[in-house]
């Protein structure tokens, strides 16, 4: 957990998770258990119970305090304004202890980042001063680039996992050192099924140009580089449409059940025009992309 001591001591931090990353459980957790351990008063602001977790061992010790308030199930301004009450409340009554406060908001709609932005920077003038530790946490895939791009700004320091905890990395802001900020990109998970549909031909050519793959593990490659779960009956007969038309062969691996798919002699070349005829392809339309985009900025 090397990665995230610095989260423990002091200021306000920002961790970022992928929809399907799986150890933030634990991160959250050590954070918490660092408050208790330093006799801080420890906050801990769910969504609603159904995204709630239950942090084992720490039981009796949190203030839990569920967001989202009322018959509708979606964060709403009144919630916001009803956590800060009483969070006020609760620093108050915390006095010298000091607070670790997590706030883990979830799926945030677009419409509420403005009053979530202010949100954040009356805790931070709330908790500026003093022994304080917070964690704001948020799915990246329901946010935007300009929102991510403005929490980053505000914030001590930057945490994202992603890729089911495999990928993970801590950076300073603005705030506390002249560093270069990494640019997030954030992708829609929409957006992000379809472009991959639209080139799955060509991402396949290009895996297996590689190495020799088999059906499963071109599955298993889409998911963990662009988080995008495909069927069998999607891959499979690009596969065998480019057997049938002799770019691919198929051989068994030594475990004589697995069969693999390979770039025959006459594919190599096949492969690489197909590639770059492509890429040259999506540059002219990301051109005149990027254009309209200028222009609508000015």
């Amino acid at each position: 957990m090397y990665f995230v001591s610095d989260f423990y001591e002091q200021g306000h931090d920002l961790y970022l998770y992928d929809s399907k990353e799986e150890q933030r459980y634990r991160i959250l957790k050590a954070f918490l258990q660092a408050g208790i351990e330093r006799g801080r008063l420890c906050v801990y602001a769910y969504p609603m119970e159904k995204y709630r977790y239950s942090f084992s061992g720490l039981e009796g010790s949190l203030t839990e305090v569920e967001l989202i308030r009322g018959k509708i199930k979606m964060l709403k301004s009144e919630d916001l304004r009803e956590f800060y009450s009483e969070l006020e409340r609760l620093v108050e009554e915390a006095g010298e202890r000091g607070v670790n406060l997590l706030v883990d908001y979830g799926r945030v709609r677009e419409e509420l980042c403005e009053e979530l932005l202010e949100l954040e920077r009356r805790m931070h003038e709330l908790l500026s001063g003093s022994e304080h530790a917070t964690i704001s946490s948020f799915n990246l895939n329901y946010l935007t680039q300009d929102f991510v791009n403005e929490l980053i700004k505000m914030h001590d320091r930057v945490m994202l996992t992603t890729q089911e905890g495999k990928t993970s990395m801590v950076f300073h802001s603005r705030r506390t050192k002249p560093v270069h900020i990494p640019r997030i990109e954030v992708i829609s998970s929409e957006i992000m099924e379809h472009s991959v549909k639209k080139a799955l031909h060509f991402l396949i050519l290009a895996m297996l140009r590689q190495r020799p793959m088999c059906g499963f593990d071109i599955i298993k490659s889409l998911v963990e580089n662009f988080n995008v779960l495909l069927s069998q009956g999607t891959v499979y007969p690009i596969l065998y449409s480019l057997e049938k038309d002799g770019y691919l062969k198929t051989v068994i691996k030594s475990d004589n059940k697995t069969k693999l798919y390979v770039p025959t002699e006459k594919a190599i070349s096949y492969i690489d025009r197909q590639i770059k005829e492509y890429i040259q392809a999506q540059e002219k339309i990301l051109s005149l992309i990027s254009r309209g985009l200028e222009s609508g900025e000015r």
